[in-house]
């Protein structure tokens, strides 16, 4: 850090506010404690060890280890999930990143078309392809399979794709009598056994 920085760094490197004369224990930033320390110059650089330059080394608490990929998920006792684009009393719409889309849950009627419109709306912009997660659908009627239908045809006019996936075996046997299996820009994934 530069030496004009007014405050100090915890021992662990983090910063922090200016330390109080008496130096007393301080809120670390994660949650833990530690002891504040003066930055009253920059951390010395270290040596390459094979007599190379010196290099100043940062350390990046958002980095993690390359051994540990699970490690965030190791610390939390639950999942963390990002809120859901709709929930009403019979549907659930939520946003997938990996890979990119929605999960659909609930009853799909007439009373949810507008909610189903919207929530695919909000990922039209989206890049590539994406995947509609259906396998907690429990009702899903003829317009709202219009919608994702009409939905998968602008994603083909964009040379891109639409994935059905977990859909209930009822479900894929009502899109496959009535040839929207052949839908330019959807793709059938697994079904979802019952």
């Amino acid at each position: 850090m530069p030496p004009a920085y007014a405050g100090g760094i915890f021992s662990c490197g983090l910063p922090h506010a200016p330390a109080p004369p008496d130096n007393p224990p301080m809120a670390h930033p994660s949650g833990g404690r530690c002891r504040p320390r003066r930055a009253t110059k920059p951390c010395p650089p270290r040596s390459s060890g094979a007599g190379g330059p010196q290099e100043l080394r940062h350390h990046d608490i958002r980095r993690r280890e390359p051994a540990a990929p699970d490690a965030p998920a190791a610390a939390h006792s639950r999942s963390v999930e990002v809120d859901p684009l709709v929930r009403t009393a019979e549907l659930t719409v939520v946003a997938t990143v990996s890979p990119p889309g929605l999960r659909i849950e609930g009853v799909v009627d007439a009373g949810s078309h507008r909610h189903l419109r919207e929530a695919l709306q909000s990922v039209a912009s989206v890049r590539g392809d994406l995947r509609l997660e259906m396998s907690r659908v429990e009702f899903l009627d003829l317009a709202g399979l219009r919608l994702l239908m009409t939905f998968a045809r602008a994603r083909a006019a964009r040379h891109c794709t639409v994935e059905l996936a977990g859909v209930p075996p009822h479900l894929l046997q009502v899109i496959t009598l009535i040839g929207w299996d052949t839908t330019p820009g959807l793709r059938l994934g697994a079904a979802h056994g019952c």
